[in-house]
């Protein structure tokens, strides 16, 4: 009875995964032909949370809490892939850390777009930069960073993006800041404490 639930999972988990690289080459197809920049920008962002949600399925499994780290390194081969023919390294570091189910999904995704953010607007003109991702655990939590060495600025206008990462970390309970400077590249840095977070 176990090993026949075990591969009902497995075929699920099977199915969900077909079900994110089909999503994921429908929103390709459409971004081929959609020209107007807002379309574009919507389609892009829903194609980066598909790819964010299918890369921490393929890591869950029936045997219990997942290792982010293991999912770090599969984002840093995922986002080395999209940055290919650029002069941009991605580098992971991240501990050993289970995490529970309320907080895979959203970390993962605010991982996924703090990445996507630097890929596409901190290199413009082919600049030659990296961006660095350490993932740890801290004082009742775990800590995120997420530094590259782009153009920075001197001040940074929260865009969806990062109100979007603002209001997971929040959801989570946690906190989050900014540091940047002109030439100087962007640092976010996230804490979350591990305690599921109330709902508001």
């Amino acid at each position: 009875m176990a090993a026949a639930a075990g591969e009902g999972i497995v075929e699920l988990q099977r199915q969900l995964l077909g079900g994110y690289q089909l999503l994921q080459t429908l929103v390709g197809i459409r971004l081929r032909t959609v020209t107007d920049p807002e379309s574009v920008r919507h389609l892009t962002w829903l194609s980066d949370v598909t790819a964010a949600v299918e890369l921490i399925s393929r890591r869950v499994t029936v045997e219990g809490p997942l290792d982010f780290a293991g999912y770090l390194e599969d984002v840093a081969a995922f986002w080395t892939r999209a940055c290919e023919g650029r002069p941009v390294r991605v580098d992971v570091r991240g501990h050993s850390t289970l995490l529970p189910d309320s907080h895979l999904l959203p970390l993962a995704i605010i991982t996924h777009e703090l990445i996507a953010n630097a890929c596409r607007h901190a290199f413009p003109d082919g600049r030659r930069g990296s961006i660095a991702v350490a993932f740890s655990r801290a004082v009742g939590g775990v800590s995120l960073v997420v530094r590259d060495s782009g153009v920075g600025a001197a001040t940074l206008e929260p865009g969806e993006g990062l109100a979007l990462v603002r209001g997971l970390v929040e959801h989570l309970g946690g906190s989050m800041s900014i540091e940047t400077a002109p030439d100087a590249g962007v640092s976010v840095r996230i804490r979350l404490p591990l305690e599921t977070a109330p709902m508001h």
